[in-house]
């Protein structure tokens, strides 16, 4: 009996020894599970992080990118916005000229075209040996000028341009019967061509050769 005893308790004592060495070897592993787990969670923590931290460096430079575009945008109109006013007062002070100072004015727009079409006429003879001279130089106004001053306008240009353009010539200037659909100046008809003068258009090629001029004295060299 003693001997059964003796085997019984050997049993149990190594019974007892491995199952302290299994919980032992559990309690490593689940202490090394807990610290790789623990390890990639802080991994995974910090990546999540770095991207969150990225992706708000991204949306600060887009605000910040958008901010200063439309910050450009607002500028660009306001800028846009004061050369339209200070072209239209231009404009505007031309239109509200004294009778007698806007027919000088197209009296001289009047002389500058013919004069230009003259000389593309005398070349076209030189070079070509064709006569493009029309029979008759028609002068085109809005309904209002030319009842207001339409007949004056040609015999201005006629009595302060004899000596200076050939009398062949201007006999040939007319006022014509029809008028233009145009905001001020005129239209010069040579036969089948059309040369607009008119205001509109005047100031269109003056805002377009100074635009850069005006900007600079308004704002300053940018």
């Amino acid at each position: 009996m003693i001997g059964i005893e003796k085997v019984t308790a050997k049993i149990l004592a190594d019974a007892n020894a491995e199952a302290e060495a299994l919980l032992a070897k559990a309690d490593e592993t689940c202490a090394a599970v807990r610290e790789a787990y623990e390890a990639q969670t802080k991994a995974e923590q910090e990546k999540l992080e770095e991207q969150a931290n990225r992706e708000c460096e991204a949306l600060i430079t887009r605000a910040k990118s958008s901010a200063a575009m439309a910050k450009r945008n607002v500028l660009l109109e306001s800028r846009a916005s004061l050369m339209n006013e200070a072209y239209a007062t231009a404009e505007k002070e031309i239109r509200e000229l004294p009778v007698d100072e806007y027919v000088d004015l197209l009296v001289k727009m009047l002389k500058g075209t013919l004069t230009r079409q003259l000389k593309s006429e005398q070349e076209s003879m030189d070079l070509y040996g064709e006569d493009i001279s029309p029979v008759r130089y028609e002068v085109l106004l809005n309904k209002y000028d030319r009842d207001t001053f339409g007949a004056r306008l040609i015999e201005t240009l006629k009595r302060t341009q004899v000596g200076k353009i050939s009398m062949s010539v201007l006999d040939r200037v007319v006022l014509s019967n029809e008028t233009a659909k145009i905001d001020g100046g005129l239209v010069l008809r040579c036969g089948d061509v059309e040369v607009n003068c008119s205001l509109g258009m005047m100031f269109a090629e003056v805002r377009r050769t100074t635009e850069v001029k005006v900007s600079r004295a308004l704002f300053g060299a940018t």
